[in-house]
């Protein structure tokens, strides 16, 4: 992954956006999860954030805007999404700052896959537009390990709704 690769994958997803959720194209997790470690906000592999428990997790690295209720859960049993919507600031003097909002791809203890499709687009798309310029300092310090955290949960549950 390079500094253009996160970008790349968001317009991926973008043009891929009815056959993944057709399920005729299925979303290839290593590559979401090489941005993802590519932007080093967190502490592990991101491939490991959904086996891990919630209390872990929440003791570990959370900046704790996500809802994080049961302690045994695995993450990947998290209902509750961090969606990276818009960035402010001033690429030259590195200081950007990423807006967030909650969301949830779960209606009804119904899962919708396109929100989490959404957030996935959404949030490479907005980071990616940041990490292209080479400020990778500046986007490991704006971003919160709870939004990429839910750009790991958002790719893990699309993944595996595609493979039911």
């Amino acid at each position: 992954m390079d500094q253009f690769g996160i970008s790349t994958l968001a317009d991926w997803l973008e043009e891929q956006t009815d056959a993944l959720l057709k399920k005729q194209t299925i979303l290839e997790l290593n590559k979401v999860y090489a941005a993802i470690d590519y932007l080093k906000v967190l502490k592990n592999p991101a491939a490991a954030y959904p086996e891990m428990t919630e209390e872990t997790y929440l003791q570990s690295e959370s900046d704790k805007t996500l809802s994080l209720l049961n302690d045994k859960q695995q993450l990947s049993k998290l209902e509750d999404r961090i969606m990276v919507n818009h960035v402010d600031g001033s690429i030259s003097g590195d200081k950007i700052k990423f807006n967030f909002n909650h969301d949830t791809p779960y209606v009804d203890g119904k899962y919708r896959p396109r929100k989490d499709l959404e957030i996935l687009k959404f949030g490479l798309e907005v980071v990616g537009a940041v990490a292209a310029t080479g400020h990778e300092d500046a986007v490991q310090s704006a971003l919160t390990p709870d939004s990429v955290v839910s750009l790991v949960l958002a790719a893990h549950a699309l993944h595996a709704w595609q493979l039911a």
